[in-house]
């Protein structure tokens, strides 16, 4: 193979590609330069850049696709925008029975055989508040635990139970939520809120481990895949991750996961 003029086999320069396929989405493709350890990941529209040199080889990772390897010849190092068909990662099973619905497999025909009904929700009801998330149990708790003010100005039925305790009623009276103030004491309210907090943790490092997968992040940040979800933890830490989570940026959140790796692993 002779390399392009102007190019020779130490040059690196940008590649710029697009990753297409049929019917998945393309955007967080995990890009990885095999001899550089440099990597990116695609944007929504599956379009990508890399640095990359004459033979380099390319690695394509994605859940949803077979991976792929192309090398980086002198036709792609020549090309302004080079195209990347990926495969999609179908898993074969080798027989299907379903019982006792007499189904054949076919949806077209089975349709017909079912008595479907129309699923029932809080919103198809017309339900009051359908549409509010409902509250987690460790947030049910704190709700409970710290429910009320911490004073009160009697009521008339709070007069009304005084009168039938001490035999007289009082003009003026407050009424002071130990509830409330005991579980301030004893570090119960402290206690759901922590739990609240850590509920909240689970559920970005979920989304995030469902965006790149751990055995993606195993690989290029150099973590072995049972220390991912301390990686995790400890990004989650930082005071700055929640409102980079919350813009959505999968590029700029990668960066930061990769930043973040360094410190981790010192």
């Amino acid at each position: 193979m002779t390399p392009l003029a102007g190019f020779g086999q130490e040059d690196s320069k940008q590649i710029n590609g697009r990753v297409k396929s049929l019917s998945n989405d393309v955007s967080n493709v995990l890009i990885i330069n095999l001899n550089s350890k440099k990597s990116t990941i695609t944007d929504s529209l599956g379009l990508f850049d890399i640095e990359a040199k004459l033979k380099d080889s390319i690695r394509f990772t994605a859940v949803q696709y077979l991976t792929k390897e192309i090398i980086i010849t002198d036709s792609i190092f020549s090309e302004e925008v080079i195209s990347v068909n990926l495969v999609e990662n179908v898993i074969n099973l080798k027989e299907v029975t379903v019982t006792p619905y007499n189904l054949t497999g076919d949806i077209i025909l089975d349709v017909d055989r079912l008595d479907l009904k129309p699923i029932v929700t809080n919103s198809s009801l017309g339900l009051q508040n359908a549409d509010i998330n409902p509250m987690t149990q460790n947030e049910r708790m704190l709700q409970e635990a710290d429910r009320g003010t911490f004073v009160r100005m009697m009521t008339i039925e709070d007069h009304g139970r005084v009168m039938e305790i001490l035999g007289y009623g009082l003009n003026f009276g407050i009424i002071i939520n130990s509830h409330k103030v005991m579980n301030r004491v004893s570090g119960r309210t402290q206690y759901y809120r922590q739990a609240i907090l850590r509920d909240q943790a689970l559920i970005l490092e979920k989304d995030i481990i469902d965006m790149f997968t751990k055995k993606s992040m195993s690989e290029e940040f150099k973590i072995p895949e049972t220390s991912i979800d301390g990686f995790l933890t400890y990004c989650l830490a930082q005071p700055d991750f929640s409102e980079l989570l919350q813009a959505g940026n999968s590029m700029i959140i990668w960066n930061y996961l990769r930043e973040k790796s360094d410190e981790f692993k010192e």
